[in-house]
């Protein structure tokens, strides 16, 4: 299979998946009927993307690192994901008084504890097909027609419009940082992981 005909596929399932969503809105179904299916559906999903990303030949950003690579990655990830996001919270809060919770993130959390099954798409599938979208799909493929950085702003910036929450710009920080993750890992696993932990953590923090 062609690299260019693998992205596409890539970024046709995510695109099919939130089609799905809307599908489903249409038809008016609601309630549990809705999360399951969008839940089943993202499991799909996500086994498809990774099934691709697999099948697919490295990019010229990826290379075979060892494990102790892979997990110091993670590791820096996740922190440096956690620092951003609850730095910039507090520092927005202190100027503009606003809170430092995520619309996005108290919805999701809502939507979870109604329907306990949904946490499979919110911690584990989303963070892996965001990382495989914004960052392989977009920022991995922008680099060569602009340069590193206007890819990695642009694939920032589609990140963070597909949250549709009020703090923009902390998505957009997340953003930036995932993708430096990735460039610097050279894995899109790495870049999955530290966006799946970190959000595992900040729910549980949520939740206190």
């Amino acid at each position: 299979m062609k690299y260019s005909t693998n992205q596409f596929l890539t970024l046709a399932t995510y695109v099919a998946l939130l089609f799905i969503g809307s599908l489903l809105s249409m038809v008016k179904v609601t309630g549990s009927a809705y999360f399951i299916v969008l839940t089943l559906a993202a499991i799909l999903a996500t086994g498809i993307m990774i099934y691709l990303t697999q099948k697919s030949s490295p990019n010229e950003l990826e290379e075979k690192t060892d494990f102790n690579n892979k997990l110091q990655w993670v590791i820096i990830g996740t922190v440096g994901a956690l620092i951003i996001q609850l730095g910039l919270g507090f520092i927005d809060q202190q100027i503009f008084h606003t809170s430092t919770d995520s619309a996005n993130t108290m919805q999701l959390l809502t939507l979870v504890h109604a329907y306990p099954y949904y946490f499979a798409y919110v911690l584990i599938c989303a963070p892996i097909m965001e990382e495989i979208i914004f960052r392989r799909v977009f920022f991995a493929n922008l680099i060569k027609p602009t340069n590193i950085y206007w890819a990695a702003a642009i694939s920032a910036l589609f990140f963070a419009f597909m949250h549709q929450d009020t703090r923009f710009m902390i998505y957009v920080a997340m953003g930036l940082w995932f993708s430096f993750v990735y460039y610097k890992s050279k894995n899109i696993y790495v870049s999955a992981g530290s966006h799946l932990v970190m959000n595992t953590l900040v729910v549980m923090i949520s939740m206190r």
